[in-house]
């Protein structure tokens, strides 16, 4: 069972970009209001990359994947 506030799969990968980043940033603790995240699409569904400011290498990547009921985190 999804906890509260938090959405299947397929309703995330139904969002425009700016309603998954207000998405991640309203229920991911581990992102600061300072943290940046980068939206990448791909055949298979979307990749949420976390960087801290003014970093080149991410701390933390989210996939979100087609056909899968709950997602991963890497």
């Amino acid at each position: 069972m999804l906890s509260s506030g938090r959405k299947k799969t397929d309703e995330i990968l139904g969002m425009s970009q700016k309603e998954l980043l207000h998405y991640l940033r309203e229920t991911d603790n581990t992102l600061h209001p300072s943290d940046l995240v980068q939206i990448l699409p791909f055949e298979h569904g979307i990749k949420a990359l976390y960087y801290h400011k003014d970093s080149t290498k991410p701390f933390k990547t989210r996939v979100f994947l087609k056909n899968v009921d709950n997602s991963e985190e890497i």
